[in-house]
């Protein structure tokens, strides 16, 4: 029988297993010398972004604000 697993342990084990492609994917750019050096400020925005957006739509309360920004 396949146990089920609750919100929370669902949300970490996506949050976990994305951390972790989110760090390798930024010490591939680092280490990868200076020729792909210029796309680590546009990881960082687009993560930024996605964060915010996230959090926009699992806080009900801050939702109007953040979307009246984009």
């Amino acid at each position: 029988m396949i146990k089920r697993r609750g919100k929370l342990k669902r949300g970490l084990i996506v949050f976990g297993s994305a951390a972790g492609s989110t760090a390798e994917l930024a010490r591939g750019l680092w280490r990868s010398g200076s020729s792909k050096r210029w796309l680590v400020p546009l990881v960082i925005f687009l993560c930024v972004t996605g964060l915010v957006l996230i959090v926009g739509a699992s806080v009900e309360a801050l939702a109007p604000f953040i979307y009246s920004i984009f």
